[in-house]
């Protein structure tokens, strides 16, 4: 005959406490690998550009594009948190035909992954060949691989060690330009209420800015925080760290349902207290991804913008360095440089981790 303890060791699903208070801090770890993979071209680029035409006004779309995904991303990692299954598996218990969702999503990720795991090398490069004497070609290569030597142990906390280094580089370099040209708190605040502003006569002059603003507002919303895949791959960082009941659970493991039905009072309560991890833990990749992010914009506005300068592509970031340090110093066009290529290779490092994950599962499941 089981004992009590026994029988309550099997009811708790061997849910861990959660820690209390300050504690929940010491947990964090899920969040430095979401917002070192979700700030990359769409922060690096399209905010510094931004930031150039339109300077701090558009401050508003930044606040809301990643607020909005740290809804998405925390919702299902909420889920994970309570079922022990990742975000995938959830597509797939959706009413409807059978494996509807999951078809759709791995036709368009499979496109998506090959798309954006070649674009961002090139980008990655095209730093790499900024900061040291090598060729935006092998500079690809050489980010590319290198990522894959930090995911192919497929093992959680070297996969955290590293995007928090990543994390650490591109704070210190994208907050020193930014302090350096800031506009002031009340040109900052007025730029967090909605509002649409026009585009100005020079930057309509350069042919490649259209009048219609929300051309570049728009990739701006779309971009920040990430695309649809980011969020899903949050859910598999949480279970990585074995937050609630994904504790001694892996990627690709279905919810143990019946467990879950048999939980008692005891488990749940624990559980819940799990969820209050992971609000955390979201919360602190969305306050570091709004404060990188309105950095870019910052320097944006205070390098590029007042010389009316609008470059595309890479060239947005590697100008804005170039002008800095002819006007404030090397270190800073050196730290922008180095927190853009930073941010570009932790992005192809989550990619690298997150898409064979995503598509795995998908081809599981169908």
């Amino acid at each position: 005959m089981e004992t009590v303890r026994e029988s309550e060791n099997k009811a708790t699903f061997g849910i861990a406490v959660p820690p209390r208070g300050l504690a929940i801090f010491a947990l964090v770890g899920p969040a430095f690998v979401w917002c070192a993979e979700y700030i990359g071209s769409g922060e690096v680029i399209l905010s510094t550009r931004n930031g150039a035409v339109f300077g701090t006004s558009v401050a508003w779309a930044i606040v809301m594009g990643i607020f909005l995904k740290y809804w998405i991303g925390m919702s299902g990692a909420r889920y994970t948190v309570c079922t022990g299954e990742g975000m995938m598996d959830m597509f797939d218990r959706v009413p409807g035909p059978r494996h509807w969702v999951v078809w759709v999503v791995l036709v368009a990720q499979f496109l998506g992954a090959v798309i954006s795991i070649g674009s961002l090398a090139s980008a990655a490069g095209i730093f790499v060949n900024a900061l040291i004497p090598i060729s935006p070609y092998f500079g690809g290569w050489f980010v590319t691989i290198l990522a894959l030597a930090v995911v192919w142990s497929g093992i959680f906390e070297h996969l955290k060690l590293v995007m928090t280094i990543c994390v650490a580089l591109i704070v210190i370099g994208v907050i020193y330009v930014a302090i350096t040209v800031f506009p002031g708190f009340t040109a900052l605040f007025r730029g967090f209420f909605p509002q649409m502003p026009q585009v100005p006569a020079w930057a309509l002059q350069t042919g490649h800015i259209t009048a219609n603003p929300w051309r570049e507002v728009l990739p701006l919303l779309g971009w920040a925080a990430g695309g649809f895949a980011s969020q899903v791959w949050y859910t598999y960082w949480v279970l990585g760290a074995g937050y609630g009941a994904a504790a001694g659970r892996r990627q690709g493991q279905p919810a143990d349902v019946e467990a879950l039905r048999r939980l008692d009072r005891g488990a749940a309560e624990r559980i819940k207290g799990w969820c209050k991890v992971v609000y955390t833990d979201a919360t602190v990749a969305m306050v570091i991804g709004i404060f990188v992010t309105l950095s870019f914009l910052l320097a944006g506005a205070g390098v590029l913008g007042p010389r009316k300068l609008a470059p595309e592509g890479e060239q947005v970031a590697l100008t804005l360095s170039t002008l800095f340090s002819s006007r404030w110093g090397e270190i800073g066009g050196v730290l922008f440089l180095i927190s853009g290529a930073a941010a570009l290779i932790s992005t192809q490092i989550g990619q690298l981790a997150g898409w064979p994950r995503l598509l795995a599962d998908a081809c599981r499941i169908c």
